[in-house]
């Protein structure tokens, strides 16, 4: 792996400041470049970065089939160095643009940014990657593992607020309770 140019790291931080400014054509265009320039320096775990970047950033502006694409494997480039942490962020970045871009295979991509979440013990990333799971399978007429997520997701927060408690009761109550209609 070789070491970025002063030119290449400069293309990185100014893609990262247009897109916290909003200037998504510019964060876009940044990140494109970047991750190109890492790649041609033999540095693919910042390339791959760069990528997860770029998918952020065209998802943002509403072009998800090539935020798909942008980020699509990265998450083996992660996994591959080790770096279980990205993996499961790129996975999530990933169902995130396969969900935009009405790909069934977001519910596997959260899942596995669900699976490395739980083992690193990321409880926080772990509930909003099951919260976006639990959306998806309820939007696709699954309520009962919909719920099932939404469980897991309110469990693994550290939120103590009425509200929080609120629905960690309901949650816990029956699944026929509220599924089912009343007897007669």
């Amino acid at each position: 792996m070789t070491d970025a140019s002063p030119e290449t790291i400069h293309l990185e931080e100014a893609a990262l400041a247009a897109f916290r400014r909003g200037d998504l054509p510019e964060a876009i265009e940044g990140f494109s470049l970047a991750r190109a320039a890492y790649a041609a320096v033999n540095n693919p775990l910042k390339s791959a970065e760069m990528a997860n970047n770029l998918s952020v950033a065209l998802l943002q502006a509403g072009r998800a089939a090539e935020a798909a694409a942008a980020v699509r494997g990265t998450p083996q480039a992660f996994l591959e160095a080790g770096d279980d942490l990205r993996a499961a962020q790129a996975f999530g970045n990933l169902g995130s643009a396969q969900e935009a871009a009405r790909d069934r295979a977001a519910a596997d991509s959260y899942r596995r940014a669900a699976e490395l979440f739980r083992r690193l013990g990321e409880r926080e990333s772990l509930s909003l990657v099951q919260r976006s799971l639990s959306a998806l399978q309820l939007r696709s007429g699954r309520p009962l593992e919909a719920l099932a997520s939404m469980q897991e997701a309110v469990e693994g927060t550290s939120s103590r607020g009425i509200r929080g408690r609120l629905l960690r009761w309901l949650l816990r109550l029956p699944f026929g309770r509220f599924l089912l209609p009343p007897r007669t």
